[in-house]
């Protein structure tokens, strides 16, 4: 799945770059078996765990655990997972941040990258913000849909993964807008990076860290906000047709 040039690029990374472990827990199904509620089988569940797995046989840091989504109710239930893949990353006992779908192309560089920063309790956020998001005095649910081609997205994904790792009150979901189309039109997302808060507020492409901020601190206060509301957002890459995984899965290094 990740071709061995990359493998060792990688495990020269984390040699260098890894401090403490890293907890990932994966939930799937069982192979050939049909996904119940979706009533379909999960056609990314085995590439996205046969990654994972090759991914944490790169270092003794990285540490693996799978699940099967409609026997595990208990992890289910204590990760709050709703759909397969789900690849849920620990900081720390009580906390995780997710990835639905499978993080090929662009979208495998947010992943390594906040391995890294959990692991070394790193954070690229200004003073500024980072007092800002300790202020936050209720719970905020970021959602980032994302394709594996677009090169934008990285930057919004990683950005939702650092706020939250700042700010225990943020949780953070990106997710593969192709391989959950339900979710896409439900969100009536049209282009890609396209970010949702709370079920309150929407809005497409790449935004800074202040800006984020801003517009979560809005959605806490209930200031009235539209659709549009996040000016100056940077470029959007169209969503490809359901199924199109744009980046045909080739892993992209950071």
């Amino acid at each position: 799945m990740i071709p061995l040039k990359e493998q060792e690029f990688l495990r020269e990374k984390f040699s260098r770059e890894l401090a403490s472990r890293v907890r990932i827990d994966f939930f799937t199904q069982k192979e050939a078996s049909l996904f119940v509620r979706r009533r379909q089988p999960c056609q990314y569940c085995k590439p996205v765990r046969q990654m994972l797995e090759e991914l944490a046989a790169l270092t003794d840091k990285i540490s693996l655990r799978q699940h099967i989504f409609d026997e595990d109710n208990e992890a289910v239930a204590q990760y709050q997972v709703e759909r397969i893949p789900a690849i849920v990353l620990h900081v720390g006992d009580r906390r995780w941040l997710k990835y639905y779908g499978s993080p090929g192309g662009h979208e495998f560089v947010p992943i390594v990258e906040t391995i890294v920063d959990i692991s070394r309790g790193t954070n690229y956020l200004s003073d500024k913000i980072r007092k800002r998001l300790r202020k936050l005095k209720d719970d905020v649910r970021i959602q980032v849909f994302v394709t594996p081609a677009c090169p934008h997205c990285p930057q919004m994904a990683r950005l939702a993964y650092q706020v939250a790792l700042e700010s225990p009150r943020i949780g953070v979901e990106v997710i593969e807008a192709n391989e959950f189309p339900e979710l896409s039109q439900r969100y009536q997302v049209r282009g890609v990076p396209a970010t949702v808060i709370d079920d309150k507020m929407s809005f497409a492409g790449s935004v800074p860290d202040d800006l984020l901020v801003d517009t979560i601190e809005r959605v806490i206060q209930s200031s009235p906000l539209t659709a549009t509301a996040a000016p100056e957002t940077g470029p959007v890459t169209p969503t490809s047709e359901p199924g199109d995984t744009g980046a045909g899965g080739k892993i992209i290094l950071p």
